[in-house]
């Protein structure tokens, strides 16, 4: 999620972005929600990684562990956060964390933004490794919906160090735009700036998801994952999907990019509504059904030396 500085609410991004192959037929209900198909993906890594922190979101949970926002999105005025939405629920058989919207007009959404207390930065010579479980579906009524049939949807899993943004840079692992009946896409990106709300890289390290990527497949739920390590004061961030590889960053890879200076980062989760460049999404066009849903079976970070 491209986070705007509170000094700098009027600031936009330019977003750039190609299409991914994901637009099959829309699935139904008991294909959304068939447990015997939908096998975790959890990831449990052997030593040397050990693990930092880790919340499986059991049904009941205060979500004690995480900060919930209540503010309007700083990239859309369509979409209002409130602290009620982040809720943990039963999900196709699981626990999981639950952020969903709800239409409240024709120009304001109520959804969820949630971001972790626990924060890292690997030291020299370690590594971090974040992972998380995620489905997106939508619902019109009682009928499930595939998150390719909605429209203006923006989903994001991410890292960021908020306070002077984005002097201590933002890791987007995941980010979706739903553009129904066209393609939607998915994208892994970084913002770093030498200055409190100014991003010096635009969207020079947005990096597509593989063509081979399809938000329908595993009944859904997909493996999100970033790799940061620092070896010998060399800062590499690899972000994967279902354990394919999306991303590679150096410093010598993206000009204006100081990796050196990323973090300390708490994780973040949310489902952003529309955008304030109407020529990215069109607010006229915004179709989420009765609700668009994040689910996240389980998040964990685990470290080890390198």
């Amino acid at each position: 999620m491209k986070k705007l500085s509170l000094l700098s609410l009027a600031m936009t991004y330019l977003i750039g972005f190609a299409s991914c192959s994901d637009n099959t037929a829309p699935l139904s209900e008991s294909q959304l929600t068939n447990v015997n198909a939908n096998k975790s993906t959890g990831k449990v890594a052997s030593a040397p990684w050990v693990k930092q922190f880790e919340d499986t979101f059991n049904v009941g949970s205060n979500l004690s562990q995480w900060t919930k926002e209540q503010r309007t999105d700083y990239n859309s005025p369509y979409c209002d956060y409130n602290s009620s939405v982040p809720t943990t629920q039963w999900r196709d058989g699981k626990q999981c964390l639950e952020i969903k919207t709800t239409k409240l007009s024709t120009s304001k959404y109520r959804s969820g933004f949630i971001s972790s207390n626990y924060q890292y930065k690997p030291e020299n010579n370690t590594e971090y490794m974040l992972s998380a479980n995620i489905k997106l579906v939508a619902m019109d009524g009682g009928t499930y919906k595939s998150f390719t049939e909605t429209y203006g949807a923006w989903p994001a899993f991410w890292t960021v160090q908020g306070n002077g943004w984005p002097t201590k840079g933002e890791i987007d692992i995941m980010e979706g735009y739903s553009f129904a009946p066209n393609t939607s896409r998915f994208a892994s990106n970084l913002f770093y700036g030498t200055a409190v709300g100014t991003n010096l890289l635009g969207n020079s390290a947005e990096r597509n998801y593989p063509g081979s990527f399809n938000i329908n497949a595993n009944n859904g739920w997909h493996l999100y994952e970033s790799f940061w390590k620092m070896k010998d004061n060399v800062v590499t961030v690899t972000i994967k999907v279902d354990n394919i590889t999306v991303a590679t960053y150096t410093n010598s890879g993206t000009a204006k990019l100081n990796l050196n200076n990323f973090g300390p980062h708490s994780i973040v989760f949310n489902m952003n509504v529309g955008s304030k460049d109407s020529s990215f999404i069109d607010p006229n066009k915004i179709n989420l059904f009765s609700t668009v849903m994040m689910w996240v079976d389980d998040v964990t970070v685990y470290k080890r030396p390198i």
